[in-house]
């Protein structure tokens, strides 16, 4: 299984809350995991964010962030690019999206149009992302 990760998804394997399950079987399921460069600050803030709203511990927090540092370099990288910048404007106005939710779906959707046939799952916990995912023909749990 070939699957897109938006940051939302990649958080939830490095902390115990809701969907924590779902996320982290996906990943194992995956053959192939993609992700955006952008959710390496947008993962790296939520981790910090956690432990500034008291969320978890301090040392919780440093595992987190050692553990995303680890598994960031499994990734395949889907660069930004003037086209792909330009693509999430359109899925902005297109669907409501805040702006780096429209990078996420940009590079998904780069990613199945580039592909010969392939099957792209798309890993996001953002129900207003899920459904512009689903309306734009991508898989999504």
């Amino acid at each position: 299984m070939i699957v897109y990760f938006d940051s939302s998804s990649i958080v939830k394997w490095l902390f115990d809350e809701q969907h924590m399950d779902l996320a982290r079987g996906i990943r194992n399921e995956a053959e192939i995991a993609l992700t955006s460069l952008l959710s390496f600050p947008e993962v790296m803030s939520a981790i910090y964010r956690a432990w500034k709203e008291g969320r978890c511990s301090k040392s919780h927090m440093e595992l987190a962030r050692d553990e995303f540092l680890r598994i960031w370099l499994d990734f395949q990288w889907i660069r930004v690019s003037e086209s792909l910048m330009h693509q999430a404007g359109k899925l902005v106005f297109r669907h409501g999206l805040r702006g780096y939710d429209g990078v996420h779906l940009a590079s998904a959707l780069l990613l199945e149009e580039g592909g010969d046939d392939i099957d792209l799952f798309f890993s996001c916990f953002d129900r207003k992302v899920n459904r512009a995912a689903k309306k734009e023909g991508l898989m999504i749990h």
